[in-house]
């Protein structure tokens, strides 16, 4: 039997439906819906089956809504393509690596050189790079470069062993994959809390190889998609969080309540902190963090700086929404206004890589997916 049939058995055999259960759809009308959004995809039906069993491994009610958002991001990001090709990637790469390395003289050249002749002139991993067609191509070619120079070093018990997979991992320049564009950083983290050892090299590795699958690459997407509670009223929200990071809708609002209480010019970006290419808080002061101890001692909130920075940690979580600082900075908008301080905007980022042919930002993405999103849940099928 194969998995397919086997889902579609335990959907009829699971007895009676709940109303919640009976509202949603089916394998039938997933289908039909992904197919309305991108005609002519291939397997539409393949892909209901993974979206469905995606969405009941993660305990995500398989409603209505959480499908068409699915499809709107997966739509957005790929077509509905489990590792899409980019238009020019091997041509951009190359002209993005040699600008780069050629900053700094003497070592950048040594590097090219390292590129343009090994493992030999005819075959060189720039040749494999200036051929790459999607962003496996040159994962694999960043890959066969690290098991080289570990070779060479003879240090190729350490790095498979995982030592200096965050150092691989900083310098792999393929961060967002598959068919929904998943961060790979967040991918590697969710793998991280299944395991109770550290990730070897090759841990690291199977988690890329899962994301560029269909079902791998809506496994993490989904979840980094709608595996979190917002508190938002619009998935607008939602789908600026999926571009910006995990809250940026929500802190954006908060550094806009703090920009019009304080008068101070603030970047809407929702980066409450600065963090480095890890994700971890630096202990710099952010020019928002800045604005909102003058604010909080200007309005005699009586919170200390140590205070306020012990909130603003907690601003990539659930939890921030409930802390002293974020409630206090509300309050006193409201107090100040008149009106109830809005919870959340989307962010003001421009978007740049060498994957984006056109002007982007967080606005124009999050826009696009709810324009996909409406038209899927206003679709009769």
């Amino acid at each position: 039997m194969t998995f397919r049939l086997f889902l579609l058995f335990m959907i009829l055999a699971t007895g009676p439906l709940s109303a919640q259960d009976a509202a949603a759809p089916g394998i039938g009308m997933v289908a039909r819906l992904i197919s309305g959004a991108e005609p002519g995809v291939h397997d539409a039906t393949g892909w209901a089956v993974d979206l469905i069993d995606v969405l009941n491994q993660h305990s995500l009610p398989p409603s209505r809504e959480n499908v068409c958002a699915a499809i709107a991001v997966i739509d957005q990001e790929s077509g509905f393509v489990a590792d899409p090709a980019v238009p020019n990637l091997g041509a951009l790469s190359e002209k993005a690596m040699r600008t780069k390395f050629l900053k700094v003289p003497i070592l950048g050249r040594m590097a090219l050189n390292f590129l343009d002749r090994t493992p030999s002139p005819e075959a060189s991993y720039m040749a494999r790079i200036r051929a790459a067609r999607t962003e496996r191509d040159l994962d694999m070619t960043w890959r066969a470069m690290v098991a080289d120079a570990s070779k060479r070093s003879s240090m190729s018990f350490v790095v498979n062993a995982g030592l200096f997979n965050t150092l691989i991992e900083e310098h792999n320049e393929i961060s967002t994959v598959g068919s929904m564009q998943v961060s790979v950083r967040f991918a590697l983290d969710e793998a991280r809390k299944r395991r109770w050892l550290p990730m070897t090299l090759e841990d690291t590795y199977a988690v890329r190889d899962d994301l560029y699958t269909r079902h791998g690459g809506m496994y993490y997407g989904v979840l980094q998609l709608l595996g979190y509670d917002t508190g938002y009223a619009q998935k607008l929200y939602r789908f600026a969080d999926y571009n910006a990071g995990r809250y940026a809708s929500r802190n954006a609002a908060l550094q806009q309540l703090v920009a019009t209480l304080s008068g101070d010019r603030l970047t809407l970006d929702g980066d409450l902190l600065l963090y480095d290419s890890t994700g971890k808080p630096l202990p710099r002061v952010s020019s928002s963090e800045a604005a909102i101890r003058r604010l909080v001692t200007r309005l005699n909130l009586g919170l200390t700086n140590q205070q306020i920075r012990d909130d603003l940690l907690r601003a990539k979580d659930q939890s921030f929404a409930a802390s002293r600082l974020f409630l206090a900075l509300r309050e006193a908008y409201r107090q100040k206004t008149g009106k109830a301080a809005p919870f959340a905007m989307v962010p003001d980022i421009a978007l740049a890589s060498p994957k984006i042919k056109r002007r982007m930002t967080t606005r124009i993405f999050a826009d696009t997916v709810n324009q996909r999103y409406q038209r899927c849940m206003a679709a009769q099928q």
